[in-house]
This record gives C-alpha cells, sequence and structure tokens, in this order.
C-alpha cells in the first residue's frame, strides 16, 4: 500500500522529533517525580535514592531556598545531608509542572509544596516555586540544577 504524498509526511513527522521531544519530556517529568521522591527519603533519613538522581559530576548545582549556592555533587549532597538532619520528618511535593525537553537536556518548573519541622520548631508550611534541570547521562535523566525560591508573590501579576 502506497499512502498519498500528503498521508506519508504526516506519518514520517509522528514518528519523528515530535515523538522523541514527547518522549523527553515524559522522561524529564518521572524525573522530576522522582527527584522529590527521594527528597523526602532523604528528609526520613535515606540520602541513597537522592544520590541516585543526581548527577555526579562537578558542574552540578543546588540553589535551596535556604540559601547557599552548593556546586558540584559533594557540596549539593552535603546540603541535603544537612537539611536532613535539620528537618527530619519533613514532606515536599510538586504541583502545577511544566517540561521543556531537548535531546539531551531539559527543565521542568513547578511549585513545591510542603512542610519542615525543625528539630527545635512547630511545622512550617511552605509554597515555593522551583526550576529543576537536568541532562541525559549514559541513558537516563540525570537531575544537574535544583534552584527554590519563596518568592511566588513576585510571579503573580497582580501583585505587581
Amino acid at each position: 500500500m502506497v499512502l498519498a504524498p500528503p498521508l506519508a509526511q504526516t506519518a514520517r513527522a509522528q514518528s519523528g522529533p515530535h515523538a522523541a521531544s514527547k518522549a523527553n519530556e515524559n522522561a524529564i517529568r518521572s524525573a522530576t517525580v522522582l527527584f522529590y521522591e527521594a527528597f523526602n527519603t532523604a528528609l526520613h533519613g535515606d540520602l541513597d535514592p537522592l544520590s541516585a538522581v543526581w548527577s555526579h559530576r562537578p558542574d552540578v548545582s543546588n540553589l535551596s531556598a535556604a540559601g547557599g549556592h552548593a556546586m558540584g555533587w559533594n557540596e549539593v549532597a552535603a546540603g541535603f545531608r544537612n537539611m536532613a538532619r535539620l528537618y527530619p520528618g519533613g514532606n515536599i511535593t510538586q504541583r502545577d509542572m511544566t517540561v521543556v525537553a531537548g535531546t539531551d537536556m531539559g527543565y521542568s518548573v513547578c511549585t513545591e509544596t510542603g512542610q519542615l519541622r525543625s528539630s527545635e520548631g512547630p511545622m512550617v508550611t511552605f509554597n515555593q516555586r522551583a526550576t529543576n534541570i537536568f541532562r541525559l547521562e549514559g541513558g537516563t535523566w540525570k537531575l544537574i540544577h535544583h534552584h527554590a525560591d519563596s518568592n511566588l508573590n513576585n510571579s503573580d501579576p497582580s501583585t505587581r
């Protein structure tokens, strides 16, 4: 069976770059969900899943809402270990996720919502913006940068 030229072009387009891009978007969405699951596991004392979702290359970075600028896997991991020590038993989830994917890099933006309790204080509820950047390494999307800040009001045009 031979497809008419316009139908043949449509068939090629559906299996071409757009399909690959959609697959990468889905993979980055899944990697983002895994990051937040791993983050919660870290807050309960197990940092191994968090280590698995991050790249361990020297160019990774974390700009947490708590402040600071961790550069390189050793600093990033130390920051998460410290957070787990300071806020044991917290919980963080992502919502309102948007994903953009290329062939070997992509990102997700979302709102992080959660509760953290310091060892000396009450439970604190928060909502903050977050950006997560991923790179394809050995066939797996690895987190290379996380940035979170609590400046949600400035992202709302009605408050400007």
